[in-house]
């Protein structure tokens, strides 16, 4: 299920990521050094396929590499996330797709901007797709793009497909001045009447019932059967979890030296010792939803066992309500700390910013998870 010797090599990089963090989110962007040393680690290799040089490992391996990651540089583990994450999507793709992007260069990797915001028209052969596509984390190291557009369907509905595009045919546009993850280098992806083939297609509805194309390419790695919004609460999401982690680690001893009025030390509060303890109660059971809610999704997955819509809505449900009570527990630790975090030289500003910013994203988002669950209980078809 978990590859320790990967997962440690993650671990052993966090004093590096740590130290090139502020210069990460300075510069907006993670270094080629950086994605050479997860390049040189394997991390890209992790859910790729067999057949093209990848591990066609466990996404819980991938997961844990994440989230250790993030304990040293969140924006450096935002942008392995996504590009990491997006090889098991390219293995979805029909067989002449992977060929096109790892037949030739094996390490090559995608980013994406997922949200459809255009429409794709269909034309001979395939689709064109024009439009402004923000949000791409990690583009400058991708040479490819995954694209997410509404197509028309039978009966004038619309569906939304993946559309892999060469990175080459898209143009990068600098705007990705933010108030946090300054350093994932998500800018806007910009096309103008791309081409593309229909085998460079796929439907989202495929990839969340597990039943790609690439699932027969690649039959005996089980992941490709697995439904992708089953297991993607554990793919971003795990950088929230250690950046709350690290939050806590930069309080407890600020508070041991923290003088309150009139000499009183925190330390001494009551006041403070509860809330310390019950934001410590509280980072637990988020981690421990994460660690529990992760190993059963990774074992269903590689037993090849059919997931039910319930598991699959619950998963999304029960991690963004972590995150949720992960963004409180960061909140308060920032209250805690007084007038410290207003610095701009304050890790824990960063931390909070970091925070923030994650929270505005769709895998945090209780409405996007909590309606659909609700629909669910309640009998009401759902659109999930």
């Amino acid at each position: 299920m978990f590859d320790e010797t990967l997962i440690a090599r993650a671990r052993e990089m966090v004093p590096l990521l740590a130290a090139r963090e502020v210069a990460t989110n300075a510069s907006r962007e993670v270094s080629e050094e950086t994605i050479d040393t997860f390049r040189s680690a394997g991390f890209f290799r992790v859910l790729q396929p067999r057949r093209f040089g990848g591990l066609q490992g466990s996404f819980g391996t991938f997961s844990r590499i994440v989230e250790e990651l993030a304990m040293g540089c969140s924006s450096s583990a935002w942008v392995y996330a996504v590009l990491g994450e997006h090889q098991w999507i390219i293995a979805c793709f029909p067989e002449r797709a992977q060929e096109d992007v790892w037949q030739c260069e094996p390490a090559a990797v995608a980013s994406s901007s997922l949200v459809p915001r255009a429409e794709a028209s269909a034309v001979p052969g395939g689709w064109l797709l024009s439009g402004k596509f923000p949000f791409s984390s990690g583009s400058r190291h991708a040479q490819w793009a995954i694209i997410g557009a509404f197509a028309a369907a039978a009966g004038g509905t619309r569906h939304v497909r993946y559309n892999l595009i060469p990175m080459s045919d898209l143009q990068r546009m600098d705007d990705w001045q933010v108030l946090g993850l300054r350093g994932t280098g998500s800018q806007s992806l910009l096309a103008k009447d791309v081409f593309v083939p229909e085998y460079r297609s796929v439907a989202l509805d495929a990839l969340n019932s597990g039943d790609t194309p690439g699932r027969s390419v690649h039959p005996d790695y089980p992941l490709l059967a697995a439904p992708r919004d089953y297991l993607v609460p554990f793919s971003l999401p795990p950088v929230m979890f250690s950046l709350a982690r690290r939050a806590f680690d930069l309080v407890v001893p600020m508070l041991r030296e923290k003088v309150m009025r009139a000499s009183l030390r925190a330390a001494e509060s009551e006041t403070i010792q509860i809330r310390l303890a019950e934001t410590a109660a509280a980072i637990d059971a988020a981690q421990r939803t994460l660690n529990s809610g992760r190993a059963h999704a990774v074992a269903r997955v590689e037993s090849r066992v059919p997931i039910t819509m319930e598991e699959r809505l619950r998963a999304r449900r029960d991690i963004v309500y972590a995150q949720q009570t992960l963004r409180r527990s960061v909140e308060t630790i920032c209250d805690m700390a007084g007038t410290h975090w207003v610095y701009d030289a304050s890790p824990l500003q960063a931390i909070l910013r970091d925070v923030l910013t994650i929270s505005t994203h769709s895998v945090a988002n209780p409405l996007l998870a909590m309606a659909p669950y609700g629909r669910h209980l309640l009998g009401v078809e759902s659109t999930a």
